[in-house]
């Protein structure tokens, strides 16, 4: 059943202090949200062609040579093996875009094609937004997710990871407008949507935990209003029964990594160390560097199949190295402090609706859940992860932050952005 409440109803307006107006999710709003997406698309494609020029695509364990030669025709097991959604996507891709090759490069192309994944899980982000604070810090916010560095990063390679964060993203938004307006309908296409993503990557299936802890405080251990997310959940063990006994007979990878979902499981968890440090470099870049740059250059060393990777220094005195980093920690710094504040009554804006404790709560549950699992599965190659939490962390953030009583909420949120973009876009261009 639905997750309603005064409170959530009042934020679904998009004003979060009972004006009425424009809903969020009305064509005026969309009509934005789709100009801001346009331009993210715009970036992220223009970054691509920068970070092919400087070779700069294969940071933080991606496998953007790999996701390459798909275009070219060429097949990789691994790759279909556990995302055959983005394969699938490429395989069309090729098909649709063939036309335009005398004009475009298939590489462009390609590259066009993550560029506008990522634009679309901008417009989701926004619509996310808009669902749960007031309309003066949607735009702000979305444009912090749009460069935050993992979602502007991975929008400009040829990545899986992208399509999952922007799938994580799109169950998010779907589930913000359904807890306030509960339908049969909704419910479908929230599972259809949870089912996509894991066959992009199982591990999707911990989003469940968001409706289910959201309706758990609602309702308490109730049967009735929790049923529907039981046969919700059903989703995830359903992609993984079709990942390993259909999509596992179309390939032929037998190596101790790839032979299954299992057994990349065990390969991975038997060769960490989960030592002191592994740990610190998992928090600084799952929680931080996903977020902003620590610097402009990335520590290169040989990678897979003759190319070279790089990966940030694990430290956050990195960000004192630069007086527009500094400067963005005391901004960041700033909004947590806030959004910290509103458990105190001081500290909640006059007129701010109660927290969706639920919502928040299920969040968080989420952010652990899915943190903790690749602090223990891969936490050495955790940056190309961390974008499938950023919505997750900044909503979390975002809620109580614009029900706080702090002053120009705006333009902190703005500037913040506004330094994303040079801090994040130097990492981009290189030297």
């Amino acid at each position: 059943m639905a997750v309603m409440s005064a409170e959530a109803a009042i934020a679904a307006r998009g004003d979060g202090h009972g004006e009425t107006g424009t809903p969020a999710w009305a064509g005026s709003r969309q009509a934005q949200f789709a100009l801001i997406a346009l331009a993210a698309f715009v970036l992220y494609w223009g970054s691509a062609l920068v970070l092919q020029g400087r070779a700069g695509t294969t940071h933080f364990g991606a496998d953007a040579h790999l996701y390459s030669a798909l275009f070219d025709g060429s097949t990789n097991d691994r790759i279909t093996r556990f995302h055959p959604l983005t394969a699938a996507m490429v395989v069309v891709w090729v098909k649709i875009t063939a036309p335009l090759t005398p004009w475009i490069t298939p590489q462009n192309l390609l590259k066009a094609l993550f560029a506008a994944v990522g634009a679309l899980g901008v417009w989701v982000a926004l619509c996310a937004f808009a669902a749960v604070v007031p309309r003066r810090y949607v735009a702000p916010l979305g444009a912090i997710y749009a460069l935050s560095l993992g979602v502007w990063y991975f929008s400009s390679i040829e990545e899986s990871k992208i399509v999952s964060t922007t799938l994580a993203a799109l169950y998010i938004a779907a589930y913000l407008n359904l807890r306030t307006n509960w339908t049969v309908r909704g419910a479908a296409l929230l599972t259809a949507i949870l089912l996509v993503a894991c066959l992009n990557e199982v591990i999707a299936g911990f989003l469940v935990i968001i409706p289910a802890v959201d309706t758990l405080f609602a309702r308490g251990w109730d049967w009735r209003a929790g049923r529907w997310i039981f046969l919700h959940a059903l989703a995830a063990p359903l992609a993984l029964l079709f990942l390993e006994g259909v999509v596992k007979r179309l390939t032929t990878g037998d190596d101790p990594e790839g032979a299954s979902h299992l057994s990349m499981l065990i390969f991975y968890v038997t060769q960490n160390d989960f030592s002191f440090d592994t740990i610190y470099a998992y928090v600084v870049k799952w929680l931080f560097f996903n977020i902003a740059a620590p610097s402009i250059d990335a520590l290169e060393y040989p990678g897979l199949s003759g190319t070279y990777a790089g990966d940030f220094t694990a430290s956050l005195a990195s960000y004192f190295g630069s007086p527009l980093s500094v400067a963005l920690v005391a901004l960041c710094g700033l909004i947590l402090a806030a959004a910290v504040a509103v458990a105190w009554p001081r500290g909640r804006e006059e007129g701010a609706p109660a927290l969706p404790v639920g919502l928040l709560a299920g969040l968080t549950a989420f952010a652990l859940v899915r943190g903790v699992f690749f602090l223990i599965f891969n936490p050495s190659e955790c940056m190309l992860f961390s974008s499938g939490t950023t919505l997750t962390h900044m909503l979390l953030i975002g809620i109580p932050f614009a029900a706080s009583r702090f002053p120009a909420k705006q333009g902190i949120l703005a500037a913040s952005a506004a330094l994303l973009l040079v801090v994040n876009g130097s990492f981009m261009i290189g030297r």
